[in-house]
């Protein structure tokens, strides 16, 4: 079991850079669990508690955001290594803000909180990979606050599913009806149609029944 766990932290984004003296400290002194979730288990749900940090080293997930009104759901596809929302383990709101399920087979280290304590407190190293982590999701976040949301509708719905996606490539998939992404993006129904039509002749997007499909979206965000 630990020699399988040192295995693996070496290609886990918080534990990359410390030595191997310390890994072995870890997985001696740390508490932790190595997990196996079969296809279609949850491995985090939107809405509850955050009470450990969960590390997947294999497989792949579907991560699924419902906006508060329930009008809308959107899906992205995440592939290991990731950690899982290290943002939600503390501070005044301890919640998941995205469902997680498994892809395909998915394994994870998962970390109590009082066991990612203990890191923050005995290595340097991690404490400085987290905060770089939380670091660049700020910067993100505050740089959408002054991007131009401006233009033509299909610019409009191009910025709305990039201003919803954690990560600004790969398969994303909106669940929403035309009017109500409309009213997102302040345009008519009849509008919204023409633009999303247009962009799937361009073989940018796929439509379904009140589902959008987005197969690639950093080719998507090259129309803006």
């Amino acid at each position: 079991m630990e020699n399988f766990t040192l295995d693996i932290l070496n290609d886990l984004p918080l534990f990359q850079g410390i030595g191997k003296r310390e890994l072995a400290q870890f997985a001696t002194s740390i508490p932790h669990r190595l997990v196996q979730y079969g296809e279609g288990k949850p491995l985090a749900e939107q809405d509850h508690p955050c009470k450990e940090l969960i590390l997947v080293y294999r497989g792949t997930m579907r991560m699924y955001t419902h906006s508060d009104n329930n009008r809308f759901i959107f899906h992205e596809r995440l592939q290991s290594p990731v950690v899982l929302q290290p943002e939600a383990l503390y501070g005044i709101m301890p919640y998941y803000t995205h469902t997680f399920m498994a892809q395909t087979e998915a394994r994870a280290i998962v970390i109590p909180k009082e066991g990612v304590t203990l890191l923050y407190s005995n290595f340097e190293v991690f404490r400085l990979n987290i905060i770089n982590l939380l670091s660049t999701q700020i910067y993100r976040q505050t740089r959408w606050l002054w991007h131009n949301l401006s233009g033509n509708t299909e610019k409009r719905i191009i910025n709305f599913i990039h201003m919803h996606s954690t990560y600004p490539a790969g398969e994303k998939i909106l669940e929403i009806s035309m009017e109500d992404l409309g009213q997102q993006i302040n345009e008519p129904r009849m509008n919204v149609s023409y633009a999303l039509n247009a962009l799937q002749q361009k073989g940018l997007i796929l439509l379904k029944r009140r589902k959008i499909i987005i197969p690639a979206l950093e080719k998507l965000l090259q129309e803006r």
